[in-house]
Formats: structure tokens, sequence, C-alpha cells
């Protein structure tokens, strides 16, 4: 029993660790994540209730965890394995070239930045998230979960949401319903020279998501580094100027980050 164990190592838990403790969502997880024959990478190992059955499974398998005495622990338990564990937070990690993989129960504080992560280094995935953060990563245009981080999201990866996992599952239990989410890459298909001028664009409308993408273009003109005459002049000709944000798929603001390419300061 996780409790046990914690109690052991003389650990409490803090805000912000919840522990999975149900093996039937553990062992869907790892379905999910495709990884017999992998190298895989877990980040929250936590008291390796999924390093476990990972190690079982996976050619190897790199365990970060934040917590040193949990590091320590997870070394002790995994030594002669193919397991190595970094006491390391991921958002300062440099993720190898050899990781295929990622499965984890990602710590709350760092979901969406971890997401945007492995977005970068189009690592295939599958996480459990706060479930609020996984329907906005396959919400529907048009929809009120539907945001600039759905646009991130969808343009890194095809994102699946599998399954709820009740916060019964864990120890101890969060405040929120969780998911398990499968992560493709994606980046590759859309084309995307200029990566970070395409997502300023869509960060600054999102801004104003519920007006008219020439309406939105104005106001968040700032944002771009432009003044308010220039938006106006530029506002009737960017692409899908009367559609709503909200509305936006990854082509069509595409379309406009490729419009303003030469005009933007940014």
């Amino acid at each position: 029993m996780i409790e046990e164990e914690l109690r052991r190592l003389g650990i409490k838990p803090v805000k912000g660790q919840n522990f999975l403790r149900d093996e039937n969502v553990i062992d869907a997880l790892i379905e999910a994540g495709e990884v017999d024959g992998t190298t895989v990478m877990e980040i929250g190992a936590g008291t390796g209730a999924i390093t476990e059955p990972l190690e079982e499974k996976a050619e190897k398998v790199y365990a970060l965890e934040t917590d040193t005495k949990l590091s320590e622990h997870l070394e002790d338990k995994f030594s002669d394995t193919p397991v190595e564990v970094i006491n390391q937070d991921f958002l300062e990690y440099e993720i190898l070239d050899e990781v295929e993989r990622c499965v984890s129960n990602l710590p709350f504080q760092i979901s969406s930045e971890a997401v945007e992560k492995l977005g970068r280094e189009q690592v295939q995935s599958s996480l459990i998230l706060q479930e609020e953060l996984a329907d906005r990563l396959v919400a529907e245009p048009g929809s009120s979960d539907y945001s600039h981080f759905t646009v991130l999201a969808n343009y890194y990866f095809i994102p699946v949401k599998l399954r709820t996992v009740s916060r019964e599952s864990y120890y101890p239990s969060p405040e929120v319903d969780t998911a398990i989410v499968k992560l493709y890459p994606n980046r590759d298909r859309h084309g995307v020279e200029d990566e970070e001028q395409f997502f300023e664009i869509s960060r600054a409308l999102f801004t104003h998501k519920r007006k008219k993408a020439r309406n939105a273009f104005v106001d968040a003109r700032h944002i771009l580094g432009m003044e308010k005459d220039e938006a106006k002049e530029l506002r009737d000709e960017i692409p899908h100027s009367e559609e709503r944000v909200i509305n936006l798929q990854v082509i069509q603001l595409k379309e406009i980050a490729e419009f303003l390419e030469d005009v933007l300061p940014v």
C-alpha cells in the first residue's frame, strides 16, 4: 500500500503530491503508452507504482523525481534494473534523444508546461492530467474549452482523451478528477516555418477569443508590437478576418501568421 510505503519513508504528502494507487488505471496508462521494448521517460515517479510495471515492459526507463527522499528510495528499489533515477525538475531537464515514449501521472503544477515541452521534442506520450486540462486538449473549435492551449496541443500532437480517472484512485485524493490522454506527435504536417511567430499570434488573438479576428487583432496589437493605426489598416486584409477567434483552427491561424510574417516586429 502506498500509504504504508510513505509512512515507512517518513513522507507526508504535501499539496500537489497525489500518488496513483489504482492498478487498473496504471495498467491502462501503460497500455496506452505502447512501451514494449522502447526507452521511456516517467515524470514524477513518486514511489515507483508506475515505474515498476513500466520496467517490466520497456527496454530502459528514465524516472524523474524532484523529491530527494523519494528519489533515493527509487534508486534503492530499482538498483540492478534498467531504471535510471534522475533527481531533477522535468522543466529543467534536457530530454535525451533516445527517449521514445513518455508515460506519466504528471504533477498538476507543471501539466501544461510539460505538455508544451513534450510537444517541442515530439515525444509520443501517455499522460494523466487534470480532466479540465484534458478537455481543453481535445476541445473543438467554437466550444468554451477551446483556447490557445488547445491550438498549441493540436499543433504539436493529435490528442485523444481515453478515460476519466476518479480522484479516489489516488492517495491522498486530489480535489479534481483526472483523465488519461494519449498524444501522437503531429507537428510536421502543418508546415509552419516560423513556429515562434505562429504561437505569438495565436496567443495574442486568443486574449480576445470571442471577438472576430479583425477586432481581436487590433485589440491585441500591443502584444504584437504594433501601433493602433497600423493594426487598423491591416485588420480587414488578414485571412479569416470575419471569423471569430474561437472558431479558428490551426491551419487558419497558420494562414494569418503567414500573411503577417513581413509586417510584424515579432
